[in-house]
Formats: structure tokens, sequence, C-alpha cells
């Protein structure tokens, strides 16, 4: 799943894919303001089918979380 976000990511911001990983912390590291970073999930949320909650959202500082929570919701 991880691979899916990253892929979405790079529409949104200009670094080298190779440098992200699971701890990557999109607002912090690759300076993505918090409209981009909503843009970003809503556009994972539309693609995979899926809802994310703004209070769910909060606790997700690293690509890794966002995956982990993508892949729980999956599974349901």
């Amino acid at each position: 799943m991880l691979n899916i976000i990253v892929k979405t990511l790079m529409e949104y911001v200009d670094v080298d894919e190779s440098t992200i990983t699971e701890k990557t912390q999109p607002v912090t590291d690759l300076q993505m303001n918090s409209y981009d970073f909503i843009s970003l999930v809503g556009r994972l949320e539309d693609d995979l089918g899926i809802t994310i909650s703004e209070r769910e959202l909060r606790n997700m500082t690293t690509l890794g979380d966002l995956d982990e929570y993508i892949q729980k919701k999956m599974l349901k």
C-alpha cells in the first residue's frame, strides 16, 4: 500500500521518490502545507474507496501511519 501512497504523493511534491520511506512526515519532511496533505488524503480516499475521519487523520504523522491505517481499513 505504501507504494500507492508514494505514487499519489509524487503528484503533490517534487522530491526524489527513493528518499521517501514509511518514516517520512509529509508536513515536516516534505514541507507539504496542510491543504496539500488533506488533498492527498482525499485523493487516496477516492481512489481506494475508503473514508478517513479528521480525528483519525490528526494521529497520523508519518506515511507509515497512513499506510497502516489504510491497510486496516481495506481489510474490513
